[in-house]
């Protein structure tokens, strides 16, 4: 038995597919494929498959990926191309390889945010407002959290979880490229800073693109 991780994108329709719909939708990909699939035990075996950092609805992303275990020495390459075609519109395998990274030691996600206004004196006065928040030393957001057992509205600071960005304006559009904390214990949803920024500079962008490009690992 080894593990592999498989690459691929999730776009167009797909970024409305739930990540558990997701999930059900590779279980059935794996069968359809008829890969050497490593089962689980107990009373409802199912195929070995773990996925990374899931993807917010309506997100798109150029890097989501799983790991599977398989029970042979079926290469690499046999795997992407049994896997290729039974892949629904949207989702493309980009690579088949050895895993370089613990699931459970991501600490970032990149993603590129592409904002369109009305208007480019909207565009401007949003680009503005954003580079004076995003320079300064706090910006509060409210985000559902923990407490025990209880899930409760608490605050907190954006910018602490932002580790890398860039804006660029360009007419009507605005880009913002970000590296922000991910994993399971901080992990920072672009559409909730866009929303955040919007709030606090009173300017609604007429439409909204997100798209992961990348994630991190510790070490990385």
């Amino acid at each position: 038995m080894r593990c592999v991780r498989v690459h691929f994108t999730k776009t167009g329709r797909m970024i409305y597919v739930s990540h558990l719909d997701v999930n059900r939708m590779m279980t059935r990909a794996v069968r359809r494929a008829e890969l050497p699939m490593w089962y689980t035990e107990g009373f409802n075996p199912h195929p070995y498959i773990a996925f990374a950092l899931p993807l917010s609805l309506g997100q798109s992303s150029e890097c989501e990926f799983m790991d599977i275990k398989i029970e042979t020495d079926m290469t690499n390459e046999e795997i992407k191309k049994r896997l290729s075609p039974v892949m629904p519109e949207g989702v493309r395998i980009l690579s088949v390889g050895e895993p370089d990274g613990n699931i459970n030691e991501i600490t970032a996600a990149s993603y590129s945010v592409n904002l369109e206004f009305a208007s480019h004196e909207d565009a401007e006065r949003f680009y503005s407002g954003a580079i004076s928040a995003l320079d300064g030393d706090e910006l509060m957001a409210e985000k559902m959290g923990k407490k025990g057992h209880r899930k409760v509205l608490k605050q907190v600071n954006l910018i602490e979880q932002i580790y890398k960005k860039s804006l660029s304006l360009d007419g009507c559009c605005i880009n913002l490229e970000l590296t922000v904390a991910a994993g399971n214990t901080v992990n920072l949803n672009p559409a909730l800073l866009t929303e955040t920024l919007e709030k606090q500079i009173g300017i609604i962008p007429e439409s909204q693109r997100i798209t992961r490009t990348g994630i991190i690992f510790k070490g990385e």
